[in-house]
């Protein structure tokens, strides 16, 4: 039998092989699902049996978003929360698919089918045990910040700030379960008043706090370099002392240079100390950097100066302040 023939013959052989598999699908994954105002259904497909559940998962989503649509088919519908107002305006397939998405418990699998190159799945799940998930993830959304509002009485306001700050970011994980919840059950009682509040709260506590940078002249570059990064979170900064600010930020280097095989290296040895208006220590660091040259010391000590803005852009800003986040 010649290579010819050989090459022929695997070709008709896995030819046949392809055309006997069964691609059939299953009867039930093309029916209507069914309308049980008990649960809600979902069928999927895909290479593996995971990626069918997954599938049929994401559809369960899909299908309650599309309720929510139908609930909702203004999307200027507002509730009112202490005279203030809040658009439901999320209600809307402009949101974000990872953030719409909820990973539901209680998941049943009703039917499970392959074929030679696919699985079908198809999943249903008690509309009462989504209500329940719902209710149970905005509470628990409300108790977290109403504690947190609770602490900004006793807690030092940077700090109380720092872990506050990202609380916006709920924002749509908790649109999107309210909605989803207004549409199964409307009379549920459940808002985000206390998160409403958080934000609030955290947003008036950051424009009030000032840091004053005190330095000596020798460390003037250093300390811009702090209050630029500090900028750039937001936070007001000054390097005069006055009654309006809400912390001090001590900066002290020590300056040690010496030269080695011919170059000039400079060593700053950054000491960084943040208290608060009552002179309570809140954090310290220490900052190690360092620069060379081959012409003088002048030049290597602004390498070091650059040096220590990027050791503080690796760490973080916060983390180099010592504070933790």
């Amino acid at each position: 039998m010649n290579s010819t023939y050989k090459a022929l013959l695997y070709i008709l052989l896995s030819a046949l092989t392809i055309a006997c598999q069964s691609t059939k699908v299953p009867e039930w994954y093309n029916l209507p699902l069914p309308n049980n105002s008990d649960y809600i259904s979902a069928v999927g497909e895909g290479r593996s049996l995971e990626q069918a559940k997954k599938s049929a998962l994401s559809n369960i989503n899909a299908a309650l978003w599309t309720q929510v649509n139908s609930s909702f088919s203004m999307n200027d519908t507002h509730r009112s929360i202490n005279d203030k107002n809040y658009s439901n305006a999320y209600v809307n397939n402009a949101i974000n698919t990872k953030t719409a998405n909820i990973a539901f418990s209680g998941v049943e699998y009703i039917n499970i089918a392959n074929n030679d190159t696919h699985f079908y799945a198809q999943a249903q799940i008690k509309k009462s045990n989504i209500i329940s998930q719902l209710t149970s993830d905005l509470r628990n959304i409300n108790q977290k910040a109403e504690a947190q509002l609770d602490k900004l009485a006793h807690q030092d306001a940077l700090q109380w700030w720092l872990t506050n700050k990202d609380s916006a970011a709920f924002n749509d994980y908790t649109r999107v379960r309210l909605a989803m919840l207004s549409s199964l059950s409307p009379a549920h009682g459940i808002d985000a008043q206390s998160l409403d509040k958080l934000n609030s709260l955290s947003a008036k506590v950051k424009s009030n706090i000032l840091i004053h940078i005190q330095t000596s002249k020798s460390d003037k570059k250093m300390a811009q370099i702090i209050a630029d990064k500090l900028s750039n979170e937001g936070i007001k900064t000054t390097m005069h002392n006055t009654s309006a600010s809400t912390h001090n930020l001590k900066l002290v280097s020590d300056l040690r240079q010496s030269i080695m095989a011919e170059a000039y290296i400079s060593t700053k040895i950054t000491a960084l100390q943040l208290k608060d208006r009552n002179n309570n220590t809140i954090s310290s660091s220490e900052i190690i950097s360092t620069g060379n040259s081959l012409s003088n010391y002048q030049i290597s000590k602004e390498g070091a100066e650059r040096h220590f803005s990027t050791l503080v852009d690796e760490r973080g800003l916060w983390p180099a302040l010592g504070l933790t986040l």
